[in-house]
């Protein structure tokens, strides 16, 4: 039984246990706050196995959990990765134990995602893009949670095989993905792990029964291991992680790689620390510093004898702030850039090497949330890279709109 067999097994397995979850899950669930205390407390067991059970304690005073703290943002909301900043959904898909005990329907026309979330088993349905060429295919996630643990398994299909009396040619179109993650609550900490397996452009084998068997592979395996005190944190939050990637760009023929493509086949090992805390705040207006600092190596594969080292740093800012005596509206804002800080590379083959400090393009975001009483809210984000110019204004590479609505039950 190969690896895919059992990736397909276990997708099925998930959903049956999901259509079950469906039909008996009717109770209400828990507010914004209840959850985050409950992830405080799953966060504060001391082993990784032991049950938690729910219990409601008082937040202390001077724990992070704020009010803008008690929201569950969509994609739109801190884009820059302040981890002083809320929730959204691309934080509960990298840490899926936070899934636990929340209801809710989310929906994203412009980035085409959706979830559902029953409590404990938790789906998805997005999009998976090919990072070199303009393939997507749609995909799916199937997980389940509970409090201090939570797990998915992934799936974006797209495979085409042809086998005759010439032989057997194999398709794999750019956007295949498979992929799973783990989290789990321990020492008031969150601790996650995911692996993906992404084509990242369509790829074809050819196996003829006379002749020459050309392979193309063309794909990336990316293994990521985070640990953040985020649960349990008071005004300062970090991130520490570390992140494995290996890239294939290449074409074998009778095994044998005929040529390096542009970009080469490489792997690449990334450990990184991610901050954030406030630094002004009040009832109604908060202000969030945050930065990450990223350190690469990374070292090209056969025929190509080079390697780089760099170290990326990425300062970011966040506001936001309450408008109405309800607090029905939140308006934020952020920017943020990219500095390749120190950047060397050494090709051997050429006797080449080069050195550089680069303040790469700045990205900047604006947006809204309207929520109405504790069951509907939509938020709307606008942002545009600022080296770009105007000129870009209606183009996807400059500019980005987010629209997305959530209801919770």
């Amino acid at each position: 039984m190969n690896l895919k067999t059992m990736f397909g097994i276990g997708l099925v397995s998930v959903g049956a246990a999901f259509a079950q979850e469906a039909s008996e899950s009717n109770a209400p669930s828990m507010s914004e706050q209840q959850l985050q205390q409950q992830e405080e407390q799953a966060a504060a067991s001391e082993s990784l196995t032991a049950p938690v059970p729910f219990v409601a304690p008082e937040i202390p005073k001077d724990s992070k959990r704020t009010p803008f703290n008690a929201i569950l943002h969509g994609k739109s909301y801190n884009r820059n990765s302040n981890m002083a900043a809320a929730n959204n959904t691309d934080l509960l898909l990298k840490y899926p134990n936070l899934f636990a005990n929340r209801k809710f329907f989310y929906i994203e026309p412009t980035n085409k995602l959706g979830i559902v979330s029953l409590g404990s088993f938790f789906t998805a349905f997005d999009i998976s893009k090919a990072t070199h060429d303009d393939s997507q295919l749609g995909r799916l996630t199937l997980g389940y949670a509970v409090p201090g643990f939570g797990f998915y398994v992934r799936a974006g299909l797209g495979r085409d095989r042809v086998s005759n009396d010439a032989g057997v040619v194999s398709t794999t179109y750019g956007g295949d993905d498979w992929a799973a993650a783990i989290a789990k609550s321990f020492l008031g900490m969150n601790v996650a792990a995911d692996v993906d397996w992404l084509t990242t452009k369509k790829q074809t084998h050819n196996d003829p029964d006379h002749g020459t068997e050309t392979e193309d592979r063309f794909d990336s395996l990316t293994v990521n291991l985070s640990l953040t005190n985020a649960p349990t944190a008071k005004n300062f939050t970090w991130t520490l992680g570390a992140r494995f990637v290996s890239f294939n760009n290449e074409t074998e023929i009778d095994g044998d790689v005929e040529k390096a493509n542009d970009p080469a086949s490489f792997w690449d090992l990334s450990p990184y620390i991610r901050a954030g805390l406030s630094v002004l705040e009040n009832e109604n207006a908060r202000i969030l510093i945050g930065g990450a600092a990223i350190v690469s190596y990374r070292n090209y594969d056969d025929p190509v004898d080079q390697y780089a080292i760099t170290a990326v740093l990425q300062p970011s800012m966040l506001g936001e702030v309450f408008v109405g005596e309800e607090k029905n509206f939140l308006f934020y804002g952020e920017v943020g850039y990219d500095w390749v800080a120190f950047q060397y590379l050494k090709n051997n083959d050429s006797d080449m090497s080069r050195m550089m400090d680069v303040m790469n393009s700045v990205n900047a975001s604006i947006g809204f949330r309207y929520q109405y009483k504790d069951f509907l809210a939509v938020e709307l984000g606008l942002g545009e890279k600022l080296f770009t110019g105007l000129g870009n204004y209606f183009q996807a590479d400059g500019t980005f709109i987010d629209f997305s609505a959530m209801i919770r039950f």
